[in-house]
């Protein structure tokens, strides 16, 4: 139950993540080089420079892809009203010396100072435009977000997971139903291209189809998806033809046979609904293998490329901190990873039990 919750969540995580991430800027990518690698728990005030002639997105565009920002961040320590000037401290990083700016209301508030007096400005700058910005766990090299690229990152991993093993089962389902009920040359030639598979990496396998079809598509999202798909599809299929070879056997079918049902027909509406279980629980299984494959090729630079944040390219990205006081920033995706991966297989041991009913008669 602890794997099902947790997978459950991340699902919601990975739907709202731009609703519920501190940065919820495309892909939480929010740079203030100012802020450089500061430890978590960090905070200070954030002064928003409006941007004229910026886009800002609607609800529907900023959940589905992020919020673009009509306002440039900058970091200040401190800040007071003179006359209608704002006198601010700006924060120029930890081995800068602070710097006292001036900027006036209207440079400040853009074509929005017309319509205010001076002290509606005053009361609409400390409202809109100076919040107070807490980083739960730090910032990264460019001074974004830790959390926020972490949350985003779930929908990559969720994305790569959901789709290779709908790839995978479409494939191994069909391959294995085929080999395990019409058996002979038909099996023969299907186990061959199995064991050519099985016998490769499942990490070298997917960098071989990525490298070399990567150049057909352009959407490396894409090629993770059908790298990863291609790979994992040899455990579905070995799962389903042994299932096959005994239920062919078996009564019902011998029934359906002597009726004159096609074989088309028996197989998948005779045959494949028994054996959903251990294919359900391979599923769950290839899941967690799918996240691993791709936080593996993100890990050697072939996954999902900057600025969209993934796990592995984050754990890539900040290795060489790990003997360092900043070792959080590669401790923090590889936690994520190792937990939904044990949330994965866990939800796959608990379904092994739960459909596992000659175990629990006796």
């Amino acid at each position: 139950m602890f794997g099902l919750y947790t997978v459950i969540f991340a699902v919601l995580l990975a739907a709202f993540a731009y609703a519920v991430s501190p940065d919820n800027s495309p892909s939480a990518n929010e740079q203030i080089l100012q802020l450089e690698t500061h430890p978590p728990g960090f905070k200070i005030k954030i002064l928003k420079k409006i941007r004229e002639g910026a886009q800002s997105s609607n609800l529907l565009e900023g959940l589905a892809n992020g919020f673009m920002k009509d306002y440039e961040p900058l970091p200040i320590l401190d800040y007071k009203f003179e006359n209608d000037s704002l006198l601010y401290t700006e924060y120029k990083g930890k081995t800068f010396k602070p710097e006292v700016n001036k900027i006036a209301f209207a440079d400040l508030l853009g074509n929005k100072s017309g319509t205010l007096n001076k002290e509606g400005q005053k009361a609409f700058i400390e409202k809109n435009l100076i919040i107070e910005r807490r980083y739960l766990l730090g910032t990264d090299k460019f001074g974004r977000d830790i959390l926020s690229r972490l949350l985003i990152g779930v929908r990559v991993s969720l994305s790569v997971g959901f789709i290779s093993v709908g790839i995978s089962l479409i494939i191994g389902i069909l391959l294995g139903a085929l080999a395990g009920f019409f058996r002979g040359w038909v099996d023969e030639s299907i186990m061959f291209v199995i064991n050519v598979f099985w016998s490769i990496p499942t990490l070298l396998l997917a960098m071989g189809l990525y490298i070399s079809a990567g150049s057909l598509i352009e959407n490396k999202l894409v090629m993770i998806f059908i790298a990863v798909g291609l790979t994992m599809w040899v455990d579905t299929a070995r799962i389903v033809r042994g299932q096959f070879i005994v239920l062919r056997e078996m009564e019902f079918v011998a029934a359906a046979r002597s009726l004159g049902f096609a074989n088309m027909r028996i197989i998948f509406k005779h045959i494949l609904p028994n054996i959903m279980g251990p294919v359900i629980v391979v599923a769950c299984a290839n899941f967690a293998n799918a996240i691993l494959v791709e936080s593996g090729l993100s890990y050697i630079g072939l996954g999902i490329q900057p600025p969209a944040p993934s796990w592995g390219s984050m754990l890539n990205e900040y290795k060489d901190f790990i003997d360092t006081n900043k070792a959080y920033l590669a401790l923090f995706p590889g936690l994520a990873i190792m937990l939904l991966v044990l949330a994965f297989n866990l939800v796959g041991n608990g379904l092994r039990d739960a459909l596992d009913v000659k175990g629990q008669l006796d």
